[in-house]
C-alpha cells in the first residue's frame, strides 16, 4: 500500500474535495480519483463518500482513520529522518493553535523557524480545545497550542503559562472601579456567552459554573471580539482569558476574579511513536521564543 495515496485521501478528506486536493497537491483532478479508486479496490473498503458538497470519510473509513494518518506520519517521519542521514533538513510540522495564541506567540516562533529550518514546512490549523484533541487524537496535526484539559491524560504537554481568566464589563458598571469581580455577582447579570465552533470552550464552561449561570445566557457568539463589543455596547458582562484580551483596546472593564481562576496553556502532542526531527526543531524553536 502506498503512503502517497494515504497522504492523498486524508488531503482530500481534511480540504473537503478532490478540486482542492489536486490544486495543493499538485495532481489532476482525475489522477487523484484513480488514486482513490485503487486504493479503495486494495484495501477492498470504501473509505470515503463522494457527494455533490464534496468528499468525506465513509463509515469505514472512519473506523481506519486514525491507523491511517498514524501511518502517513511514521512515513513522513522515516523520510525525515532519511533526509538527516543525508545532511538535508526537510519535512512538515502541522500545528494547532488558539486564534489568540496564533496571533500573539506563532509569528515569533515560526520567524524563528524559518530562519533556521527554511526547508521544514508548517501547516496551521486554528480551533477550540475540543477540535484540537480530536485532531490531535487522530492524527491530523502533530502539536496543540492549548489549554490543559480536564480529563486528558492521553497527551504529553509542555507548558507554557498560566492565563488568568478575567470579568469584562462595561465602563459604566458599578463593580468597573473594584479590584476584583466576584463569582457571585455573575448571578445577578446579564451573561454574555463565547461559543467555539464545537460548543462552550471548556474553561469558560468552567467558568460559568462557577458564576452559577447556564442557560440565562443573554447573548452568544463565536467570535470573542463580538462578545467583548456586546460587553462595551452595555449589553451584559462576560469572562474571557487574559490572552484573547491581550492587546485589545476595546472601552471596557477588566477585572480579576474572585476566587481567581486560570487555565494552563500548554504545547501538546501524541506520547506514542515519538516525535519526528521536524517536530523536535520547531518545539525547539518554541521552547527558546517563550522562554521555556
Amino acid at each position: 500500500m502506498e503512503t502517497s495515496k494515504i497522504r492523498t485521501l486524508l488531503s482530500a478528506v481534511d480540504l473537503g474535495s478532490f478540486s482542492k486536493a489536486a490544486e495543493v497537491l499538485g495532481y489532476t483532478q482525475s489522477g487523484i480519483t484513480h488514486m482513490m479508486n485503487s486504493l479503495e479496490e486494495e484495501l477492498g473498503v470504501p473509505l470515503l463518500v463522494r457527494g455533490n458538497r464534496g468528499v468525506r470519510l465513509s463509515a469505514d473509513g472512519q473506523r481506519l482513520e486514525q491507523q491511517l494518518r498514524r501511518l502517513a506520519a511514521e512515513a513522513e517521519r522515516l523520510e525525515q529522518e532519511l533526509a538527516l542521514l543525508r545532511g538535508v533538513e526537510r519535512g512538515v510540522v502541522r500545528i494547532g493553535a488558539y486564534s489568540s495564541i496564533s496571533l500573539h506567540y506563532l509569528p515569533s516562533i515560526l520567524e524563528l523557524f524559518q530562519e533556521r529550518y527554511p526547508g521544514i514546512d508548517v501547516e496551521l490549523f486554528e480551533g477550540d480545545g475540543q477540535e484540537m484533541a480530536a485532531w490531535l487524537s487522530s492524527g491530523r496535526i502533530d502539536l496543540a497550542f492549548m489549554s490543559r484539559q480536564a480529563g486528558r491524560s492521553d497527551f504529553e504537554t509542555i507548558k507554557i503559562k498560566d492565563d488568568p481568566m478575567l470579568a469584562v464589563l462595561p465602563k459604566n458598571h458599578p463593580m468597573a472601579g473594584e479590584k476584583v469581580f466576584p463569582f457571585s455577582r455573575f448571578k445577578d447579570e446579564r451573561y454574555l456567552v463565547y461559543l467555539g465552533l464545537s460548543g462552550p470552550d471548556e474553561d469558560l464552561s468552567r467558568a460559568m459554573r462557577m458564576a452559577g449561570v447556564g442557560s440565562n445566557a443573554r447573548f452568544t457568539s463565536n467570535f470573542d471580539m463580538n462578545i467583548v463589543s456586546m460587553v462595551e455596547h452595555n449589553l451584559g458582562v462576560t469572562i474571557l482569558p487574559e490572552l484573547i484580551l491581550q492587546g485589545s483596546e476595546r472601552n471596557v472593564a477588566l477585572l480579576p476574579l474572585d476566587p481567581p481562576m486560570s487555565r494552563a496553556l500548554v504545547m501538546a502532542m501524541r506520547p506514542e511513536g515519538g516525535t519526528s526531527p521536524a517536530m523536535r526543531r520547531f518545539i525547539d524553536c518554541a521552547r527558546e521564543v517563550l522562554g521555556l
